[in-house]
């Protein structure tokens, strides 16, 4: 991990945005509690919150395209600009101490939208800037810079706000110039010369060459519904853990420091990814990943708070290594001209059941109980499992070397077999 942090243009990549994502962590705190104390309404908290989501969602897909077709470096630093400008006026919204939808719903939504395309365009930039053996590492850093800012943003953010409600916002939007100054200093090209030379595209044939890149590649897509499944149980798992702390008696306080510690353990597991993949196999730590997941969500379906606490903190140390495998092969399988495009796929298949785990979930113990709730979240991890250990296209291509590329009959053939080659010249044509 340190080789990759000793790479100046990664360092600055990964600290600006370690700083943005700071903000982004606080934001979710600060904005529920602006909104509840401004409007009084939970199901206006519950609006900003879904119009919030909805943005990102809806700009997965296209953020995909404007990440492969324009320089990423501008991306990011148009991106940033936009994102601090929506910040700050959420800052003057909550000084001012009114709520008023319209600039509010229109700033939280590019937020949203800027989170998609900002996301996209660091992922797809990363294999430009390290060298290939360096790419574990690399996404490993990035899983803990993501724990490690769920540790300390909402604290902060709450904080500032008990000292003025516009404080975490306008902090929010120096952390977007903060990263957007570390991304103006990269010198790398953050993107591979493009093969075939300039091609003017139509966005929804460039978007649909990504999408027919995801579905063409069998280690991608498969892993991509395996990830979405788990990260549905992820997701909903806090929320039992929450019900069942709330259930004991446990004060608010509590609640935080599990949450918190929680958080710290994923930190702890992502920094431990790269020595486990020194010394595991891709496939077995993909299994063994899964395995550990799913004990640790059954020490929730025992019902007690105690162990339900210590089985997320398990489960969240255990997910870096799967999302590591997972990121870094994905990212050395997909060509930089469609990376964006296909991260975009997979991030959509990825984040929509994610997005219903908690309405899920909650519907889930409200009817049949924590308990046995956590228990069909263990069910549909250990599902994970035994699809991961048996899949023939997982335990193959988890960890093999880079593809060889054949001619036969004089067209190029991918790893895959399936003869297309991530370009279609008569689409991009059209």
């Amino acid at each position: 991990m340190s080789g990759a942090l000793r790479n100046p243009d990664f360092a600055r990549l990964c600290a600006g945005q370690a700083v943005a994502q700071l903000g982004s962590r606080g934001y979710g705190v600060a904005i529920m509690l602006w909104v509840l104390a401004v409007s009084g309404s939970a199901a206006t908290v519950g609006l900003v919150s879904t119009v919030t989501m909805g943005a990102f969602t809806a700009a997965t897909v296209p953020a995909g395209w404007i990440v492969d077709r324009f320089d990423r470096r501008r991306v990011m630093l148009t991106v940033d600009a936009c994102s601090a400008t929506a910040a700050a006026v959420l800052a003057f919204c909550a000084w001012r101490g009114t709520f008023d939808p319209v600039p509010v719903l229109a700033a939280v939504s590019v937020l949203g939208a800027g989170w998609a395309v900002r996301g996209l365009a660091e992922d797809a930039a990363v294999p430009q800037v390290v060298e290939r053996e360096q790419l574990g590492a690399a996404y490993g850093l990035f899983e803990a810079r993501g724990y490690a800012t769920g540790v300390v943003g909402p604290p902060l953010a709450a904080t500032l706000y008990g000292l003025g409600a516009a404080l975490p916002f306008a902090g929010h939007a120096v952390s977007f110039v903060a990263a957007g100054a570390a991304a103006s200093r990269v010198r790398t090209p953050l993107q591979a010369p493009r093969v075939h030379g300039p091609v003017v595209e139509r966005p929804w044939v460039a978007i649909r060459e990504g999408l027919r890149w995801f579905a063409a590649h069998p280690f991608v897509r498969t892993t991509a519904a395996l990830t979405a499944v788990a990260e549905f149980v992820v997701n909903g798992c806090g929320l039992v853990v929450v019900v069942l702390l709330v259930g004991s008696g446990a004060p608010s306080s509590t609640v935080g420091i599990v949450l918190a510690g929680a958080y710290g353990g994923g930190m702890l597991g992502a920094l431990a990814v790269p020595w486990l993949r020194r010394r595991v196999p891709a496939h077995r730590l993909l299994v063994l990943s899964a395995a550990l997941g799913a004990l640790a969500v059954l020490a929730a379906a025992t019902g007690s708070p105690v162990a339900a606490a210590a089985g997320y903190a398990a489960l969240l140390a255990v997910t870096p290594s799967w999302s590591v495998v997972v990121t870094a092969r994905c990212a050395e399988l997909v060509p930089d001209e469609v990376r964006g495009r296909v991260g975009a796929a997979t991030g959509l298949v990825t984040s929509l059941p994610a997005m219903f785990a908690p309405l899920t979930v909650g519907v889930l113990t409200t009817t049949v109980g924590a308990a046995s709730t956590a228990g069909v979240l263990a069910a549909l991890l250990g599902g994970v499992l035994v699809a991961t250990a048996v899949s023939r296209t997982v335990r193959l291509q988890a960890g093999e070397p880079l593809a060889r590329r054949a001619v036969l009959g004089g067209e190029p053939v991918d790893e895959f077999g399936s003869g297309y080659d991530g370009v279609d010249r008569a689409d991009a044509l059209s």
